[in-house]
């Protein structure tokens, strides 16, 4: 099977609502198994009640196979204390997932980094590159980059954070996929399924499966963010299972524009939706793979910078 052609199946699935499960070495497949092939995910999937109840929701996250069947270690502890030990711990059990994954302590947190297959049919990898804070105040940022022949490329816009370019790979609050503290292996595979979305918008030019948008004043989908971030085949945000083009997007196109807009940067405080970027200092580590050195998590991370009351850029204000 080619590229095109599994990549599509894939595609195809996502939009249907179809489940995926992501192997070792971060491969994304359908989840097509038979009920017998899945009896020995059934004490891993008992450990993400999480993920459970945010595929009743529509939101299908990745699952594992082949991975231990031993219960996965609670993280309560961490939770209550510092987080970073616990992550720390994790270390063997994500390098079994994803060879050559590492955990870096910093003063403020941990950096994971790994590289992710993403599918056997495609011509490059994906290489994830995690800030992990310490606190559960904070949730964490990643960055992702192709890897291929021709060199280190940042994976983006589209399905980034403002404004610098980090992966948004599910919604913290709404999918309840993932929480601070919890299994490393779990936010890999989130992460692998996004690049794997990427790689179909590139080919197909379009982004497959459920999508959300960047919520308004009241709490809605945004349209200025709509107009510009959707493609009119892809799915709407609001739930219907139908096009956008033939959904919310003519009541979008219907509002004032640049009324929309301006109400748009007031709520970003000026940032602006197309500037979308990783720091500097990471792009430059990154393209160095493996022998990358990582700069200090709080100076990477704009929400911990804030949240430690550190001087920020006026150019990297987030929304």
């Amino acid at each position: 099977m080619d590229e095109r052609t599994e990549l599509q199946r894939i595609g195809d699935g996502l939009d249907d609502h179809c489940a995926v499960r992501v192997k070792n070495r971060g491969i994304v497949v359908l989840d097509d198994t038979s009920p017998n092939e899945s009896v020995q995910e059934t004490e891993n999937e008992q450990q993400r009640k999480p993920q459970r109840s945010a595929a009743r929701q529509g939101k299908r996250p990745a699952r594992r196979k082949g991975a231990s069947r031993r219960p996965r270690p609670s993280r309560a502890q961490a939770r209550i204390v510092d987080l970073s030990d616990g992550y720390l711990g994790q270390e063997k059990q994500v390098a079994d997932a994803y060879p050559g994954a590492s955990l870096t302590p910093d003063r403020h947190g941990v950096w994971l980094t790994a590289e992710s297959e993403i599918s056997t049919e495609l011509d490059r990898s994906a290489l994830f590159v995690i800030a992990l804070p310490s606190t559960v105040q904070i949730e964490p940022r990643g960055w992702a980059f192709w890897k291929s022949d021709s060199g280190v490329t940042w994976i983006g816009r589209r399905h980034t954070n403002m404004v610098d370019g980090s992966v948004c790979a599910f919604h913290m609050k709404l999918d309840g996929a993932w929480q601070p503290g919890g299994d490393l292996r779990t936010l890999l595979d989130l992460y692998s399924v996004w690049a794997l979305r990427h790689a179909h918008l590139e080919i197909f030019e379009r982004w497959p499966g459920r999508q959300y948008a960047m919520p308004d004043e009241a709490g809605r989908c945004d349209p200025y963010y709509r107009l510009i971030e959707f493609r009119e085949n892809e799915l709407c945000s609001c739930g219907s299972d139908r096009r956008y083009g033939s959904c919310c997007r003519p009541r979008d196109l219907s509002l004032d524009f640049l009324a929309i807009k301006a109400q748009f940067d007031r709520r970003c405080r000026g940032a602006r939706l197309l500037d979308r970027a990783p720091p500097s200092s990471l792009v430059s580590a990154m393209e160095q793979w493996p022998a990358i050195t990582l700069p200090q998590i709080s100076k990477a991370h704009l929400l911990l910078k804030h949240h430690l009351g550190l001087k920020q850029d006026s150019s990297n204000g987030s929304c």
